[in-house]
């Protein structure tokens, strides 16, 4: 397929994913954006399988929240790319990307039809050249069709599935179009809001492959096992006096750190930062700074426990499990030992996780350098993680 520069795509992939339950005990939290076929998430095989025709002027991938749309920057790296936080619904989320496209034409799919169909594609950009405002693939029934009208007597309506069509996506069409359309109620796709102001649209021949995933039942036949990964975080933060000092979401009594807490834009827990690190090691998410920047004043003295808990949450969603953390403190100043099992606590309770899965280790620095001064402290942290690995039989 030649280059267009009159073409723009945007992948829907901001859903909740909340019918998706594929009862994996240890990812139960997976979305099926991120269901890691043969080890890849299905955003990304779908964004690549797209980018790699050559095809579009501008690509725009809608997610979920600003987590996400960071992990997915680091994860995907693409150029004319901009992955942006959708809204309530599949239309507003269109509609947040239709502001920025610059093309008159642009194609809309979703993430949950993974399966790209080459010969599709052909059909619909050679039949928009017709001069037609939209064309969508379709294909038949082979259920029984009934339509249901609870205001009606009798409320249901027997239809002839001959002339019943399933509409799928891909779908090209004018932007100015789209944007008028849209601005005109709410729709569940494209060519039912362009078809909803009276102007052009034409279904093509669709395919099975394009069907779409919404629950687990959908999936084929499939093998799952796992993949280990490891992560590697490390931070290092001064002393201040007068602040609270926190180590692992711990409060550390003024008396075992002589009034001194971190010097730090956030609460400044040196432990959970290195954590947060660990875990965005693991999952390939970049580092801390990319999510809670130090120069974005809403995260102003934020708590480092929520931020763990964001981040985790984040792990899951991509598909991954926390299997194992080490981690080592070295400071001189304050003892770890009567904080220890606190410590290991409160992260097994933050991050769902077994205490025996969780260690900690504590070394000085024998009066060398700033830690042996006694002017901060550093950390190390390890995660071990569980990647879910499925393939489709």
């Amino acid at each position: 397929m030649q280059p267009r520069q009159d073409l723009s795509l945007i992948l829907a992939a901001a859903g909740t994913s909340s019918r998706f339950n594929p009862h994996l005990p240890d990812f139960p939290h997976i979305k099926k954006q991120f269901w890691r076929l043969n080890g890849v998430p299905l955003v990304q095989k779908v964004y690549e399988d797209f980018n790699h025709l050559g095809l579009f002027a501008q690509i725009f991938i809608l997610v979920s929240n600003r987590l996400e749309r960071v992990y997915l920057e680091q994860l995907l790296c693409g150029i004319n790319l901009s992955i942006l936080v959708g809204g309530a619904s599949r239309q507003e989320s269109v509609q947040i990307a239709l502001e920025r496209v610059q093309t008159p034409l642009v194609m809309v799919s979703d993430i949950a039809r993974y399966q790209i169909d080459f010969r599709v594609l052909e059909r619909l950009l050679e039949r928009m050249q017709g001069g037609l405002d939209c064309v969508a693939p379709a294909i038949s029934s082979t259920d029984t069709m009934v339509y249901y009208n609870p205001t009606a007597i009798p409320p249901y309506q027997a239809l002839d599935r001959k002339r019943a069509l399933r509409v799928q996506t891909p779908q090209i069409c004018r932007t100015s179009v789209l944007k008028q359309a849209y601005k005109a109620g709410e729709f569940t796709d494209e060519s039912s809001a362009i078809l909803g102001i009276g102007a052009h649209v034409a279904y093509i021949e669709g395919s099975p492959t394009l069907d779409k995933l919404t629950y687990a039942h959908d999936l084929p036949p499939h093998s799952t096992r796992t993949t280990t990964h490891t992560g590697l975080g490390f931070d290092v933060h001064g002393f201040e006096v007068g602040r609270v000092m926190k180590l692992g979401g711990i409060v550390i009594d003024p008396s075992d750190c002589v009034d001194c807490g971190f010097k730090a834009h956030s609460d400044g827990d040196v432990l959970l930062h290195a954590l947060i690190d660990a875990l965005l090691g693991a999952i390939g998410g970049g580092d801390i700074g990319l999510y809670y920047s130090d120069k974005d004043p809403s995260f102003k003295n934020k708590d480092s426990a929520q931020m763990l808990q964001e981040i985790y949450q984040l792990a899951q969603s991509v598909g991954h499990f926390v299997e194992r953390i080490d981690m080592t403190l070295f400071a001189d100043m304050p003892k770890i030992a009567p904080y220890r099992a606190l410590i290991k606590r409160n992260l097994a309770e933050l991050l769902d996780m077994k205490v025996a899965n969780i260690n900690l280790k504590a070394t000085t620095f024998e009066g060398l350098g700033f830690v042996g001064r006694k002017e901060g402290v550093g950390v190390q942290v390890l995660v071990q993680s569980r990647a879910l690995w499925v393939t489709h039989e």
